[in-house]
C-alpha cells in the first residue's frame, strides 16, 4: 500500500470516529481501526482521546506482532493517572483489534463502543437479534462476551476472538460492544445499525415478543448491507457537514 493511499485510509479512520461520536455511541472512551492490507499492522486513534476531534494526523499505527510483547505495559501506562491524558499511546484495549485481526484474515476494521442500548442488552443478557433489513448481519444473534473487564492481554484476546467466532458483533457484558467489517464504511455503519436494532428491539419486546426475520430474507439483506455500508456511510458523514 502506499504512503497516499494509506494517507487515505487514516482520513477514513478518523471520519469514522467522528461519526461514531456524532451519533452518540462513543465519546473519549471507544475507538474505530482499520488493517493495512498485506500487513500485519493497523490504524487508531489515541488513548483517550475524544471521538469528536481526532482527524488524519492523529491516527496511528500499530504493528500486531510488537504490540503482543508490549500490550500489558501499553495498559499501565495510563493506569490511575489524574490529570487529562494526552499521551501518543494506543488505546489499553487495542488487544480487541489485534487479536481479531490476527484470528478473522476477513475483518479489515473493527470498532469497540460503549453505545447505551445495546451494552444494556449485554448486562441483561440478552442478544440482539435479526428483527429487520439492517439487522441482518447480525443473525443469528449476538453473542455475548461474559465478563465486563478491559481486553488488554494477550489472554483476553484469545477469549474475546473465540466469543466472537465467526460472527459480526459481540455484546461485551456491562462494556460495551465489539463491530467487525471488512471495511470501515461496514464496521462503522453496522455499529450504528446496532444500537438502532437494540432500540427496535427493546420497543418490540415492551409490546410483544421480536420476531427474527426469515432465513431467506436474512441471507438477502445480509449481502445486500454489505454494500449499502458505502451509502450508509457517505449518509452519516453528510451529518457531520451540516452541524
Amino acid at each position: 500500500m502506499s504512503k497516499k493511499e494509506i494517507e487515505k485510509l487514516k482520513k477514513k479512520v478518523a471520519l469514522g470516529n467522528r461519526i461514531l461520536f456524532h451519533q452518540g455511541l462513543a465519546d473519549y472512551h471507544g475507538h474505530l481501526s482499520a488493517r493495512i492490507p498485506g500487513t500485519r499492522k493497523f490504524l487508531i486513534k489515541p488513548v483517550l482521546a475524544p471521538l469528536g476531534s481526532i482527524t488524519s494526523r492523529d491516527i496511528l499505527t500499530v504493528d500486531i506482532d510488537e504490540y503482543k510483547t508490549v500490550c500489558e505495559e501499553n495498559w499501565a501506562r495510563t493506569k490511575n493517572m489524574r490529570q487529562v491524558t494526552k499521551l501518543k499511546f494506543p488505546p489499553r484495549e487495542t488487544m480487541i483489534h489485534a487479536a481479531i485481526y490476527e484470528a478473522r484474515p476477513d475483518v479489515n476494521s473493527v470498532s469497540h463502543t460503549h453505545q447505551p442500548v445495546a451494552t444494556a442488552f449485554s448486562v441483561a443478557g440478552v442478544p440482539i437479534l435479526p428483527i429487520y433489513n439492517q439487522a441482518a448481519p447480525f443473525a443469528p444473534e449476538t453473542p455475548i462476551f461474559p465478563s465486563p473487564r478491559l481486553i488488554y492481554t494477550v489472554q483476553d484476546g484469545v477469549e474475546l476472538t473465540q466469543t466472537l467466532g465467526k460472527r459480526m458483533a459481540v455484546l461485551l457484558q456491562g462494556h460495551g460492544i465489539v463491530m467487525v467489517g471488512d471495511s470501515v464504511e461496514y464496521a462503522t455503519v453496522h455499529s450504528i445499525y446496532l444500537e438502532r436494532t437494540a432500540t427496535m428491539q427493546w420497543i418490540a419486546s415492551s409490546v410483544g415478543k421480536p420476531v427474527t426475520m426469515p432465513q431467506k430474507d436474512i441471507d438477502h439483506m445480509k449481502e445486500n448491507m454489505i454494500y449499502r455500508a458505502y451509502d450508509g456511510f457517505a449518509y452519516f458523514a453528510s451529518l457531520l457537514k451540516q452541524k
